[in-house]
């Protein structure tokens, strides 16, 4: 059965990722399950040409602790869901279960609680992105409530579009959504026709957004840095989440065009809604663009 889909591991920091989940199932009248993933023990070379290889039991009572981690913290967070461990490569598995239960969305806390930590760390939610056909909500530690006010980053990409027309759905009367193109940098200014019809684009763009009756909707197109301007015009709006989606590129292309949604997951004081390109039907999923295009396209 569709629903929410907790991805955790039982640590505090993924307290509000739990509390949260469960906001999100209740507002959106579906279910609520869980599941943490337990690496493979590793077999150690112990430097005297014997291996130490796990027994069954030490893997069965790995599991049995995992399990009643996650167990403690829905408890102390006051939440009820079934818990499914798997074992394997955390990120891969996740995004698998989501896919055989037809999960609508997954959360995952985003762990580390100083954002230089979070910056140079190699985060579930991350690989996520790249790896799931599920949207992902990243969810930072002291989140205690719904977001009232989100920032949807578009960048004229399906992934995009696609992000603020599901986390639409999310959002109630009094609740504010604001949607932001972010140009690159433009030398001696950003063009005046580019901007009209920039800002023609994206006002048909809100219009093609199911929003709930009482929701705000504000619109801007600015100029510079994506990742840096959507994560400034975020933090001075006093925005609770960014929503955004992931071109999905891998890691040496990465390198190349650079990520805003990397860039963003791993800075983002505040929580972060990502649709990855997986969750688009293949025919809709778009080529690589060229790097002279990059003013056009920086998800």
């Amino acid at each position: 059965m569709p629903g929410i889909l907790l991805a955790t591991h039982g640590s505090e920091t993924s307290d509000a990722a739990v509390r949260l989940a469960a906001l999100l199932a209740a507002r959106k009248h579906t279910s609520l399950s869980a599941v943490c993933v337990l690496e493979p023990p590793r077999i150690v070379d112990g430097g005297y040409a014997e291996w130490y290889v796990p027994t069954p039991e030490e893997e069965e009572a790995a599991r049995a602790s995992l399990r009643a981690a996650v167990h403690d913290q829905l408890r102390r967070c006051g939440v009820s869901a079934p818990v499914k461990v798997r074992i394997g490569s955390p990120a891969y598995e996740i995004a698998s279960m989501a896919r055989e239960s037809g999960a609508e969305a997954i959360v995952v806390g985003l762990g580390r609680h100083h954002l230089l930590e979070r910056a140079i760390g190699n985060e579930t939610a991350l690989q996520l992105v790249q790896l799931a056909s599920t949207p992902v909500f990243a969810v930072p530690p002291g989140m205690s409530s719904m977001p009232r006010r989100s920032l949807a980053a578009i960048d004229f990409s399906p992934t995009s579009i696609a992000s603020a027309r599901a986390y639409a759905q999310c959002l109630v009367a009094g609740d504010t959504l604001h949607l932001v193109y972010a140009a690159g940098e433009w030398h001696g200014g950003y063009p005046i026709e580019h901007r009209v019809t920039a800002e023609g684009v994206l006002a048909a763009i809100v219009q093609q957004i199911d929003v709930p009756q009482g929701v705000i909707v504000e619109q801007s197109v600015v100029e510079g840095d994506p990742a840096e301007r959507i994560i400034g015009l975020a933090t001075a709006g006093k925005a609770d989440v960014i929503v955004l989606g992931s071109h999905g590129y891998g890691f040496w292309k990465r390198l190349t065009l650079g990520s805003v949604a990397s860039k963003i997951l791993r800075l983002s004081p505040m929580a972060v809604f990502v649709t990855p390109i997986g969750c688009l039907p293949p025919a809709r999923v778009p080529a690589a663009p060229p790097a002279s295009a990059e003013h056009v396209g920086h998800q």
